[in-house]
């Protein structure tokens, strides 16, 4: 039986491992549901933070990181399409952790128009069906 001090340990040796680039980190509990999905610009130092002194976490940050049993991370060629596969799938797989994404409402979208102009801009509405929109995103900086 692994105590938590050795999971943590692992866990943040795993980290270490990871890559200095964008993408998308995937926490998982034991039964191995995912319980927290997240974007980094360098998935090396943002995972591995989780996994250190938890003094600057909020508790909702230290309760979920105490469930962590493992986490997968896909790595994205940019921090914007690391943005986006983050929120497709916090609506796909609806982690616990992701309360704050769980709401749409009061939250920014990127839509795209469809035709031969297509735009691309800043919604907070996904009311035209001939859009395709990404997100919700909680910052109007995000977009």
């Amino acid at each position: 039986m692994e105590t938590n001090l050795e999971r943590e340990k692992r866990l943040r040796k795993k980290a270490m491992s990871l890559p200095l680039r964008p993408g998308v980190y995937l926490m998982k509990d034991k039964s191995g549901g995912i319980i927290y999905i997240g974007k980094a610009k360098a998935l090396k130092n943002r995972v591995s933070s989780y996994f250190g002194s938890h003094r600057n976490h909020q508790t909702k940050v230290i309760r979920m990181v105490e469930n962590v049993q493992d986490f997968d991370y896909i790595i994205c060629d940019s921090e914007f399409e690391a943005l986006v596969l983050e929120c497709s799938l916090i609506k796909q797989h609806t982690p616990k952790y992701n309360i704050l994404l769980k709401d749409d409402k009061g939250y920014h979208y990127v839509k795209v128009t469809e035709g031969p102009w297509s735009k691309i801009e800043a919604s907070f509405h996904t009311d035209d069906p001939t859009a395709r929109y990404f997100g919700p995103y909680t910052s109007s900086f995000a977009v």
